[in-house]
Parts: C-alpha cells; sequence; structure tokens
C-alpha cells in the first residue's frame, strides 16, 4: 500500500481505495461493536479506534481466519455502530 492511498489512525493504516484486511490482533485496542449482524461469510460489524473523538467504521469479521475487513474507505467514519452497519445495506 503507498502512503497515497493509506491513513494511519491510532496505529492502524487502512487504504483510501477498497477496504482493508486486518488480523484480530491490529485492533487489540480499538473498539469492536458488540452486536455484530450476521452474514454468509462472516459478521457485520462496526469498529472504531479507541479514543472518543473517533468515529465508527463499517467492519466484516471473519472468524474462521480471524481476520476484520475495515471499510476505512468510506466518505467519513459514523457516528454510531448502526450507522456504519447500515452502510452494507
Amino acid at each position: 500500500m503507498g502512503s497515497e492511498t493509506t491513513f494511519t489512525i491510532e496505529q492502524v493504516t487502512l487504504d483510501t481505495a477498497v477496504p482493508t484486511e486486518l488480523p484480530f490482533q491490529a485492533l487489540f485496542t480499538w473498539v469492536i461493536w458488540q452486536y455484530p449482524r450476521k452474514r454468509a461469510g462472516g459478521l457485520l460489524g462496526a469498529v472504531r479506534p479507541p479514543t472518543a473523538e473517533h468515529g465508527w467504521f463499517p467492519a466484516v469479521i471473519h472468524n474462521k481466519t480471524k481476520t476484520v475487513m475495515v471499510h476505512g474507505h468510506v466518505e467519513r467514519p459514523f457516528d454510531t455502530p448502526e450507522a456504519a452497519i447500515d452502510y452494507f445495506s
């Protein structure tokens, strides 16, 4: 990933063009919404950096591979985890 297409937030680098696949460990300090919705191939969820001033990013959680596809390429983070999940609708 080139620096012109990425940004780093709370020690996690996200792509600005496509979802970023990260191992669970990369989001160790981040907040993961506790009420994901089931979907074929994973769980629809939301994640945000640990500090309160950051918004929520839509995410697809893959328990089998222990990875999270963080949709950091959205126009801006969402105010609530519910709004972040609605991104997938």
